[in-house]
């Protein structure tokens, strides 16, 4: 049996990974799967190569786009049964032509997750209770009055030691295999090892990006060149949440890669949708995600291009409000 399953290396992404392989896939892991993680905006990329044929296409946590529509359209043809699980907004859209061809598990909650929860038939047991409910404070949620400490070590571990390197599928299949055997992901040392290091490379880049920004009355905004956006890559995320929290403004955090700009958006205010499509219909782009936490990717265009007509779009109209 052939079974290929992707998903978004993220903190929620990981553990919907886990969560689907143990409820529905126990028995092939882990020689009977192929493991691919890959994230929004290079998905319909990542999927085309990788989605030859087989049995079961399963796409977890993964916001959609056109183009990602038609490539899974393309792929049911090649696979028996192809199953798409996600909770983002921006998708919503988008399902019904991904219907009948292809099984959807869609809805606007916290997580990709407590989406698995809702549709899993029997209860989940107390470990995989504690993971969904990391992954929705991963996704955002505030944690409730009480919360043990050793779940938000769970959140503070499986969140950072992803975001060192979120493209690294060796240590995405660690953390899974951790999980499957109900361990505690924050008492690993390779998990502990990376968490210690993505700390490190975190807070030089608060500094930069605080000591660098430009401010409106409820927005907050910095970029990052080539060989910065290279040397953070993938704290940018989390970085943009820290300063979200930290001056309770919406965050965008624009940074140059090497074909393309990428805008992360974080929003206390619950508006970063809103901000992206606001870009978005002026530069252009793909973008996606929720209304705490949203990101646009633009073709390649001149730096300086993107942050004036940002301020021209988003920080001077906050500036002028009465």
């Amino acid at each position: 049996m052939s079974v290929l399953v992707v998903f978004h290396g993220d903190c929620d992404g990981i553990i919907a990974a886990y969560l689907y392989i143990k409820r529905y896939l126990k028995d092939l892991y882990p020689s009977g799967l192929t493991l691919a993680v890959t994230h929004p905006w290079r998905a319909h990329t990542d999927i085309k190569r990788l989605a030859t044929g087989g049995n079961e296409l399963i796409i977890l946590d993964i916001a959609l786009s056109e183009r990602l529509v038609n490539i899974l359209e393309n792929a049911s043809s090649r696979y028996k049964k192809v199953i798409f699980v996600d909770h983002h907004a921006t998708s919503e859209s988008l399902i019904k032509k991904l219907e009948p061809k292809i099984k959807v598990l869609y809805s606007k909650v916290t997580s990709t997750p407590r989406l698995l929860a809702q549709f899993i038939g029997t209860p989940l047991n107390p470990y995989e209770d504690v993971l969904v409910e990391v992954a929705d404070i991963c996704e955002g949620k505030t944690p409730y009055s009480g919360i043990d400490k050793s779940a938000l070590d769970i959140v503070d571990s499986i969140r950072m030691s992803i975001a060192f390197d979120p493209g690294d599928l060796g240590f995405m299949k660690h953390l899974i295999d951790l999980m499957m055997k109900s361990k505690n992901p924050s008492q690993d040392p390779l998990v502990r090892l990376r968490t210690r290091r993505a700390k490190f490379l975190l807070e030089n880049l608060l500094r930069i990006l605080s000591e660098d920004s430009l401010d409106a009355d409820k927005v907050k905004m910095a970029f990052l060149n080539l060989p910065l956006s290279r040397a953070f890559a993938g704290l940018i995320g989390v970085a943009a949440t820290e300063l979200s929290k930290a001056y309770r403004k919406s965050v965008i955090l624009i940074r140059e890669e090497q074909d393309k700009i990428v805008v992360t958006i974080r929003s206390t205010h619950r508006d970063a949708l809103n901000i992206s499509q606001l870009i978005a219909n002026s530069l252009g782009g793909v973008y996606g995600g929720h209304a705490e936490a949203s990101s646009i990717t633009i073709g390649r265009e001149p730096l300086s291009k993107v942050v004036n007509s940002i301020i021209d779009k988003v920080l001077k109209p906050e500036i002028s409000k009465p």
